[in-house]
């Protein structure tokens, strides 16, 4: 199969995961007004999960196949 159709299709997930983490079921369990670390829940799970999918984007398009190396 060809690398970037594998790439492609990561990216896909990942958008998916993205709109999953950020649509109203799973924000509507975060507001609450419950602080951590003095930052409310809600923006510290927006914001955790805004750098995971940002890590996991930087991981997915600079992956290098064995047959780069």
């Amino acid at each position: 199969m060809d690398h970037n159709s594998d790439k492609n299709k990561r990216l896909v997930s990942l958008f998916l995961l993205g709109f999953i983490f950020f649509n109203f079921p799973l924000l509507s369990l975060f507001n609450h007004k419950v602080y951590v670390l003095g930052l409310p829940l809600l923006y510290l799970y927006i914001f955790s999960n805004w750098v995971l999918m940002i890590i996991m984007m930087m991981f997915t398009t600079t992956r290098r196949s064995n047959r780069d190396r």
